[in-house]
């Protein structure tokens, strides 16, 4: 997405066969996580307390937002927007008011819950510990790259662009190392995650 929105217009690449096949794989991507988040939390609940379930409720939330509504209304309502109204999708509209409100919130829940979810693994009360410092940074990283790296949305530079959405990848490196864990465990407690005695 990253690639196909560096200085480009959405007016020029939303109709685009690339952007609307990386935008389906978004959805999925989105869909699985969202499916994902609640076996996470069981599988550390006892260790993870209060801290983790708002973290993954947090996460979950803003997973909504960005995975899922972003990647649903690039793939089937900006296309049409481009061919149908292009000023609405143009690099320079205004974004509606409720729709960057609604970002904000979900930019908040993500830095939230990732932090949320990380307490007990710096903590040590969960482990691997190297998961709970990637969701510090993960966290931190979604504000730095839409606040300071990117603040008015895809950047024109491709490596400003890609820095400034390197946030899902810094969440989805623990997020599916946890989950591997949990599909290779089979009901048994997975060697790299273990609640601290």
């Amino acid at each position: 997405r990253s690639v196909i929105a560096a200085g480009g217009d959405p007016v020029e690449y939303a109709p685009s066969g690339a952007w609307l096949a990386v935008n389906a794989l978004g959805v999925l991507g989105a869909g699985l996580v969202l499916l994902g988040l609640p076996a996470l939390y069981g599988r550390i609940a006892g260790a993870g307390g209060k801290s983790a379930l708002a973290g993954i409720v947090l996460l979950g939330l803003a997973w909504l937002f960005f995975g899922w509504f972003l990647s649903l209304y690039a793939l089937l309502v900006q296309p049409w927007l481009a061919e149908q109204a292009p000023t609405l999708v143009a690099a320079d509209a205004a974004l509606p008011a409720g729709l960057l409100a609604i970002f904000v919130a979900a930019l908040l829940a993500w830095l939230v819950g990732a932090l949320l979810l990380a307490v007990p693994f710096v903590r040590g009360h969960v482990r691997p510990r190297w998961v709970g410092y990637l969701l510090i940074l993960a966290g931190v990283w979604m504000a730095v790259g839409n606040l300071v790296i990117a603040p008015s949305g895809p950047a024109s530079n491709l490596v400003l662009n890609l820095l400034s959405n390197l946030a899902p990848v810094l969440l989805m490196v623990p997020l599916g190392y946890l989950g591997y864990q949990l599909w290779a465990e089979n009901g048994e407690n997975p060697e790299g995650v273990t609640a601290a005695a």
